[in-house]
């Protein structure tokens, strides 16, 4: 009985260190006012930070990184617009950072814009992570109109088109 007690607790204790998902949202729309899209990146920030800290990209905490302009810019650069890239008329699409918010809930969003473009269709990459992670799934909510588009991405299928 005290082995099969000992076995219960030592599993409670694996199981409460187990990170079984990986995943981020995304939510993008086209803005007919600038003729722009408009992006929200939601992440796991402890899955930021672990990622960052393989590529040796992190020089202190996840939050203090962000607060400092330089090191923030690095982390979006080589983790955030790597991961997230869209491409118009096989030509890239640059996204522009616009701030980011950290929540209680242990997520972290991004919020990205890009200039001009033209209102046909594009080739979304949406790997964040995937390439450590094989197990992380990114889903994109794309708003059109008053409508939803849901896409999906996997390590299998990291692009998908999308219709403006």
């Amino acid at each position: 009985m005290k082995i099969f007690i000992l076995a219960f607790l030592l599993s409670l204790k694996t199981l409460g260190f187990a990170h079984e998902t990986y995943f981020s949202f995304a939510e993008m729309q086209y803005d007919t006012e600038c003729n722009c899209l408009e992006v929200t990146l939601t992440l796991s920030a402890h899955d930021l930070e672990a990622y960052a800290e393989k590529q040796n990209i992190l020089s202190s905490t996840l939050e203090k990184d962000l607060e400092n302009v330089a090191h923030r810019q690095g982390l979006v650069q080589k983790i955030i617009l790597a991961g997230f890239k869209i491409k118009q008329n096989r030509q890239d699409i640059i996204l522009f950072y616009e701030g980011y918010e950290l929540f209680e809930d242990g997520t972290c969003s991004f919020y990205l814009r890009s200039d001009q473009i033209e209102n046909t269709d594009l080739t979304l990459f949406y790997g964040l992570f995937m390439d450590i992670y094989p197990e992380q799934q990114n889903k994109l909510n794309y708003k059109k109109n008053n409508d939803q588009v849901v896409y999906n991405y996997f390590v299998f299928k990291r692009e998908n088109t999308i219709e403006l």
